[in-house]
């Protein structure tokens, strides 16, 4: 994904110099033509990334996720309005390759999914797509995603029986889950199309791990092109640290390279997936190790502050796509227009610290960074509840 739009290593970027260029940037045409120059960015007119919830609610309360938490179902329900996405789009999405209507919530209880959908239509996004859990597709949905261009639906299933995903994915029904994916695929088909295409995400941990590879035997029979597996990452007072893999890591790596084994004499790509363990290495500490010797890649260790626009279905901006846990970096309109915010002190900060190779608690304890480096411990580290957003 980040090979889309980023370069890495570049000798001649000089983080410290660029860090404070970066800062100088007032427009996201400036930001661009800077990062192009600097080889951080490839040439094209379309760079950004944006994802967006456009509500704050989910039909499930899977036992790994914050939405199993009695605070985060009491909370005000926040449906992003039609009007309130056109102002986010209208900025952002004419400079957009993609754009993903969610964010870690389910899209489809919104009542505003269909009118956003069609809005989103008129920018020509290359790429649009959703994560869903997809037991409220329904033929009026079904039909709006086949006629107004989304490319790809990412559908989250963390099992490949119905015991086991629905003791995972509770309040969820995985026959009707099938049913409704069958339902997709068939409609589209009928409409002489390719898209959208689908993806599956498997979430990995000690009771869904045996069953990666009929996993995957299901991807390939429903259809899907792609498949996605990561680990689990655990919030504080779910009781779910002991489903880790990080635990038995023979049989992370032992399952995982079955999978892949699997995939590809099936023809499934599988584009993102956890590196294997190391399993001579010594158990790496959970404190944070000396500059010199953390895990991140350099000039920048991660991408996504560069590209990528995460916005909730209060237009509060996150840091990136993973950093569900921390305090937003900023409201739209209290705290200006995007511009403002997504090229103003806090992301500056963040993004100089990224190309000095100072990576801030947030980026230490990051699951993307988890799959990257799995012998990094504190990169493992259980998400605190009364830090989430």
């Amino acid at each position: 994904m980040l090979a889309q739009t980023m370069c890495y290593n570049r000798p001649d970027a000089m983080p410290e110099t660029l860090a404070d260029e970066i800062a100088a940037c007032r427009s996201l045409g400036a930001f661009h033509d800077l990062l192009i120059a600097r080889g951080i960015h490839r040439p094209g007119p379309r760079f950004v990334h944006l994802e967006l919830d456009i509500t704050n609610r989910c039909n499930l309360r899977c036992v790994m996720c914050y939405h199993s938490f009695e605070s985060v179902r009491r909370a005000r329900t926040v449906h992003m309005t039609p009007e309130e996405f056109d102002a986010v789009a209208a900025r952002v999405l004419p400079h957009a390759y993609k754009l993903t209507l969610s964010l870690g919530n389910e899209p489809l209880m919104s009542p505003h999914f269909m009118p956003i959908l069609r809005a989103a239509a008129v920018y020509r996004v290359p790429e649009v797509n959703f994560f869903t859990n997809g037991l409220l597709l329904m033929d009026d949905s079904i039909d709006a995603i086949v006629e107004s261009g989304v490319t790809q639906v990412c559908v989250s299933i963390d099992g490949a029986t119905a015991a086991t995903y629905n003791a995972i994915r509770r309040n969820g029904d995985f026959d009707l889950l099938v049913r409704n994916l069958e339902r997709l695929v068939a409609r589209r088909d009928a409409a002489g199309s390719a898209a959208p295409a689908l993806r599956f995400h498997f979430v990995m941990m000690q009771r869904n791990i045996h069953e990666i590879v009929d996993f995957v035997r299901l991807a390939a029979r429903l259809g899907v092109t792609e498949l996605n597996f990561s680990h689990l990452a655990a919030w504080e007072g779910l009781g779910m640290e002991g489903e880790s893999l990080v635990h038995t890591k023979a049989l992370s790596n032992y399952w995982l390279e079955k999978a892949l084994t699997a995939a590809a004499a099936l023809g499934v790509a599988v584009p993102f997936h956890p590196q294997p363990f190391a399993l001579d290495a010594a158990t790496v500490p959970s404190a944070p190790a000396p500059a010199a010797e953390r895990p991140f890649l350099p000039t920048p260790y991660c991408a996504y502050p560069f590209f990528h626009v995460s916005v909730g279905p209060g237009g509060h901006l996150l840091a990136c796509p993973f950093s569900h846990g921390e305090p937003p970096y900023g409201q739209l309109g209290a705290d200006g227009p995007f511009e403002a915010i997504w090229l103003g002190p806090r992301f500056t900060t963040l993004r100089q610290r990224i190309l000095t190779n100072d990576p801030p608690d947030m980026c230490r304890r990051c699951t993307y960074l988890s799959n990257h480096y799995p012998d990094t411990g504190s990169l493992f580290a259980t998400r605190s509840q009364a830090e989430r957003t």
